[in-house]
């Protein structure tokens, strides 16, 4: 008699423990592959961007010498990186080109113009 209660005793104490882990899963369809996780600590939360391509045309002062409308061109274009890059507080640009100029006369004046190109990344929405 003390064999058998030595032995059921023995494979009561065999038993691993259990506990009960108060998680709810209600409402979730069991049909598919269902993956819960439950982390601690910090989430990381990655953003995401988007890459954004644009054009911009860019024109010059009109000048009679074709000389002083290219420098025009040149300080249109040199401001208007300077005010694209004043909105660069994230690194947002990726590249940024003023284009070819290219030069028309029309009766005296002369204008310099091109097509201003840019690339940036911005914030894409989760």
């Amino acid at each position: 008699m003390k064999k058998i209660l030595l032995t059921v005793a023995f494979a009561f104490s065999l038993q691993g423990h259990s506990a009960e882990v108060g998680v709810k899963v209600n409402k979730i369809d069991s049909n598919e592959d269902t993956t819960i996780s439950i982390e601690k600590g910090k989430k990381n939360n990655f953003k995401h961007y988007a890459i954004s391509e644009g054009e911009h045309d860019l024109s010059g002062d009109k000048d009679v010498v074709a000389k002083s409308a290219e420098i025009n061109w040149k300080k249109e274009c040199n401001e208007w990186k300077k005010e694209f890059r004043a909105d660069n507080k994230d690194n947002k640009i990726i590249s940024i080109t003023c284009g070819k100029m290219s030069c028309s006369k029309v009766g005296v004046e002369t204008t310099c113009s091109s097509m201003a190109k840019y690339k940036i990344k911005t914030l894409a929405e989760e």
